[in-house]
């Protein structure tokens, strides 16, 4: 049988001696409901909802270290490529109104450096699993590879350079993004992005949501450099 009874004023007195005076305090009654079953009887309380996501099935350390990896990676990578997605539409746009060659070069000109301005420090800053992350991601945000928007920007001979810099360090700037295949799982970890559970299944793996997890990190590094001067 339920009830919800009024619980009455809990009185702890807290004896201060002081010239051989006492106070007391009595805190502020509350309700609380209760059910009583046989002898016993069980406080109800309401708490918040608590979300849990699936985490995958695989099959050794080495591929959960890589999926913790990509869960770390893909919130600091994603915006970029989103951003460059937006950037090249509007890039279309403008080129649907420009034809004269020149004027098209000095747009792609103007907008590199505005990108540059922007955006450098920020690049610079991506370890090289992120950098590899970020030419699937562009990939699977334009349909179009890094290799060919360099290659249509600045030219074939640019665009073969800076392929030949990326396999140095094991990428390709001519990576086709498959959802399907290889990408399968960072494709799975896109989906909970974009339904907004990311920060449940970060705080999951990492004890923490995403921009506390941000914050936190920076921090260590602000400290670490102000040791090392």
């Amino acid at each position: 049988m339920t009830k919800i009874l009024r619980i009455l004023p809990v009185v702890l007195t807290c004896a201060l001696c002081s010239n051989s005076q006492a106070q007391t305090e009595a805190p502020p009654s509350y309700f609380q409901q209760y059910i009583v079953e046989g002898n016993d009887t069980l406080y109800v309380m309401s708490i918040d909802e608590l979300k849990v996501v699936a985490l995958p099935k695989l099959k050794n350390k080495r591929e959960w270290r890589n999926y913790y990896r990509m869960v770390y990676n893909l919130p600091r990578v994603y915006p970029y490529a989103k951003i460059a997605k937006n950037k090249l539409a509007e890039m279309d746009i403008q080129f649907s109104k420009i034809h004269n060659r020149r004027q098209r070069k000095e747009y792609i000109k103007t907008v590199e450096k505005e990108m540059m301005n922007q955006y450098k420090s920020a690049l610079k800053k991506l370890t090289l699993s992120q950098g590899k992350m970020l030419i699937k991601l562009i990939n699977r945000e334009t349909e179009t590879t890094v290799y060919q928007i360099v290659k249509e920007m600045k030219g074939g001979f640019s665009a073969f350079l800076w392929q030949g810099v990326a396999g140095i360090f094991g990428a390709s700037l001519k990576y086709r993004y498959n959802k399907n295949g290889d990408d399968a799982i960072l494709e799975k970890l896109l989906n909970i992005y974009e339904y907004g559970d990311y920060d449940t299944l970060y705080t999951q793996i990492f004890g923490m949501g995403v921009e506390e997890h941000i914050k936190a990190t920076q921090q260590k590094r602000n400290k670490k450099q102000s040791k090392n001067k």
